[in-house]
């Protein structure tokens, strides 16, 4: 009736039972490493998001006093300039380039111009600093 003997399938169950164990445990120890791995590896991103955002920090920290300093040293001009007198219809321009010449008008905007650049090239070193910090 059976092919072969009962001895013989009993042997090839236990061989597929041998079989099946041996692949579990190889599969259960590869991934409990791969688990271990990406623990591991999640941890080094964290410690590594953590600095750069440090850095961040930092740099903002170091940019917002800069433009705090700018924006006073702004007021502190416009509210000096102001003294000087107003735009007249028949002045003449100096022709020394000191800006001594300037009526207020003008040069108020001329000041407020020179700290919107500086406004804008201390972003910029910023942003060169923070991209620069974030390349290491």
């Amino acid at each position: 009736m059976f092919p072969l003997s009962i001895l013989t399938y009993a042997k090839i169950i236990a061989a597929a039972v041998i079989l099946s164990a041996a692949w579990y445990s190889g599969y259960h120890f590869e991934s409990s490493r791969f688990e271990a791995y990406k623990l591991e590896q999640t941890r080094l991103v964290q410690e590594a998001e953590q600095k750069h955002q440090a850095e961040a920090d930092q740099i903002r920290t170091e940019k917002d006093a800069q433009i705090q300093a700018i924006n006073d040293q702004l007021l502190a001009a416009v509210s000096e300039l102001r003294q000087r007198p107003s735009r007249a219809q028949d002045a003449a321009n100096g022709q020394d380039g000191t800006g001594r010449a300037l009526s207020a008008e003008d040069a108020e905007f001329l000041v407020r111009e020179a700290a919107r650049a500086d406004l804008l090239r201390t972003s910029l070193q910023a942003c060169y600093a923070q991209y620069d910090s974030l390349s290491k």
